[in-house]
């Protein structure tokens, strides 16, 4: 979280997590649950409209317990028909979906089993006239928004040109854009369900949502929390509370934290994890130790009236939302682009594409600049915590900042998993 201003070139979260010695697939129950995983890849790669329905009742829980996060701030869905909602959505709007199922990482304990992967969304960019006047359309728009400066205005349009306006050979382009899955299942009538998912996708440069940038941010992230009030069956306790209370006071901003205080927090025993919005996948307690202090310098509110818990036998489910502050001055922004474009200069690319990015990163510090010193961003979390006798403890936590720009050129491409893990 700490690396705002900065798109680490080439160094994807390209975790091999069968090298990490993590995965423990002897059970019976853990090939079952890699089959759900399949199935839901299926589902995806055919986009059937018309088995919408059947598909959900196949894999997911029947009722109102059911959560699942999108990508994006408004993309939250309560109960099996919401859920079908987004599915019908995805199959009809979203890029092509690509999940590592062979190489997630599955837990199982009990009649609950959770599981950690990483894939790709592919998204098609074509340059034609409608694309164009599409483009024309969102920057007039701009022009005529309100709650902002001119130079804010000035700025954004410039970091959207930087993204759309290029000179690239291929008149149509395909871009694979690193997504994370992670989710729960539990058994019901002898089969396992889903009952809780979180997708998400890397930030860029910068969060998509910042507060001072658009007041429309802060109103989808007070929506998305109303939108949390509506679950039902909310298994939240005083224990949990004070365990996600934690993260704001003993984890992050806490710079001389020992292993023995993350320790406090995390099941030691159960390899632990953390996916953080960056393409990072902290592993065990000393990476998580290390995680903690490169993110010392922020400040973390969550909104714990409105999460949500669920529960089942002693394995706890939650989702949060939150907010990520962090004070970054016109030199320290110039001085994390410069470091980008080192990065970028090291980087496996075409002498064009290295200038589009170079151009990207310049715009991106000129958008975030004009707005000021202070950053206020919007961010959602999920964990899978287990009750242990000295109490709850998490197993993983996966952060994520909403995915709100689709651009061309906003997030680097990804390698090709289909070819990858074959």
């Amino acid at each position: 979280m700490n690396k705002f201003g900065v798109q680490y070139l080439d160094k994807k979260m390209r975790m091999h997590l069968r090298e990490k010695d993590i995965l423990h697939d002897s059970t019976e129950q853990h090939q079952e649950t890699r089959e759900i995983l399949r199935q839901f890849q299926d589902g995806y790669t055919e986009r059937d409209i018309d088995n919408v329905d059947s598909f959900v009742e196949k894999l997911f829980f029947t009722g109102e317990d059911i959560c699942v996060l999108g990508t994006g701030t408004g993309e939250l869905f309560l109960g099996s028909e919401q859920v079908k909602t987004l599915v019908k959505d995805d199959w009809e709007n979203w890029g092509n979906v690509n999940i590592d199922c062979e190489n997630a990482s599955i837990s199982v304990e009990d009649e609950v089993a959770w599981f950690a992967t990483t894939g790709s969304v592919k998204f098609t960019f074509e340059d034609t006239l409608e694309r164009y006047d599409r483009y024309l359309n969102f920057i007039q728009k701009k022009v005529e928004e309100t709650g902002i400066t001119s130079r804010q205005k000035i700025s954004f349009i410039n970091w959207v040109l930087s993204l759309t306006y290029h000179q690239r050979m291929e008149k149509k382009r395909e871009y694979l854009w690193p997504l994370r899955l992670t989710g729960v299942l539990i058994k019901d009538a002898n089969k396992w369900k889903i009952v809780h998912l979180q997708f998400s996708i890397p930030k860029g440069n910068f969060p998509d949502e910042r507060f001072e940038n658009s007041k429309k941010h802060l109103e989808s992230y007070n929506k998305q929390n109303a939108m949390l009030d509506k679950y039902r069956n909310n298994q939240m306790t005083k224990e949990l509370v004070t365990l996600l209370k934690s993260l704001e006071t003993k984890l992050i901003g806490n710079k001389d934290i020992s292993k023995e205080e993350v320790n406090k927090f995390f099941a030691e025993g159960s390899h632990p994890y953390m996916i953080g919005p960056n393409d990072q996948w902290c592993n065990g307690i000393e990476e998580l130790r290390k995680y903690f202090v490169q993110n010392s310098d922020l400040n973390l509110t969550l909104d714990l009236e409105h999460s949500i818990a669920s529960k089942s036998g002693k394995i706890i489910w939650v989702t949060v939302t939150g907010i990520l502050k962090k004070n970054l001055t016109d030199n320290e922004l110039a001085e994390r682009t410069l470091e980008e474009l080192e990065n970028l200069f090291q980087a496996d690319l075409s002498s064009k594409e290295k200038i589009f990015a170079a151009h990207r990163s310049s715009a991106y510090m000129l958008k975030e600049s004009a707005t000021g010193v202070d950053y206020t961003c919007p961010l959602r979390l999920t964990a899978v915590i287990l009750n242990r006798s000295e109490g709850p403890v998490f197993h993983n936590i996966h952060f994520s900042f909403p995915h709100y720009w689709l651009l061309e050129g906003k997030v680097d491409n990804v390698f090709d998993y289909e070819k990858e893990f074959k």
